[in-house]
């Protein structure tokens, strides 16, 4: 905002999945493999989902050496609010895919909640690497189980096709791009 002081914004949080022309969005950002649906879209960068705690969580319960280990520990998990599904932990193993009865001792729709909590020593989150990269940097989170989680995922920003890309989104969409991959 500081360079571009004469635009304004108005951002919405949520995690619902918008129709972007529909209810007159100039951009949405999104993740994963997305569908067709005739909007203009760039990557923005990849991601991965790591699983983290903080340094007293672990003094105090033990620090997992293998997913199993998960079972007698406190993990906080994601509901989608759209669909109400639980947010699968990209856990695997050499024999199957995501086999662990991971306990649901927290569900939440907030990703700020879970990191707050990770950070506060109440339990394991499975987080966006970009959301506590800061976290992580000053040892007040830290990561587990990265042979257990490999995983990547894209995240997109989309506008209607029926415009062009103008310049304010255009240095919407590089500032995001630079502040949160760069």
């Amino acid at each position: 905002m500081r360079r571009y002081p004469a635009v304004e914004l108005d951002l919405d949080f949520s995690d619902r999945l918008v129709d972007v022309i529909g209810d007159g969005f100039d951009a949405a950002v999104r993740t994963g493999t997305l569908a067709d649906s005739g909007l203009k879209r760039r990557q923005l960068g990849t991601f991965r989902r790591v699983l983290v705690g903080a340094p007293e969580y672990f003094k105090e319960h033990g620090q997992p050496q293998h997913p199993i280990d998960l079972q007698t520990h406190i993990c906080l998990h994601y509901r989608f609010p759209s669909s109400g599904r639980l947010e699968p932990w990209p856990l695997q193993s050499a024999a199957e895919e995501n086999s662990y009865d991971i306990p649901l001792s927290l569900v939440c729709n907030s990703i700020e909640m879970r990191i707050h909590l990770a950070r506060q020593a109440q339990g394991i989150a499975c987080l966006p690497d970009f959301s506590v990269a800061k976290y992580l940097r000053d040892s007040r989170l830290q990561t587990i189980l990265n042979d257990f989680t490999h995983n990547s995922s894209p995240m997109w920003i989309l506008w209607p096709a029926s415009r062009d890309l103008s310049p304010k989104l255009r240095a919407f969409i590089d500032c995001l791009s630079e502040k949160t991959f760069g």
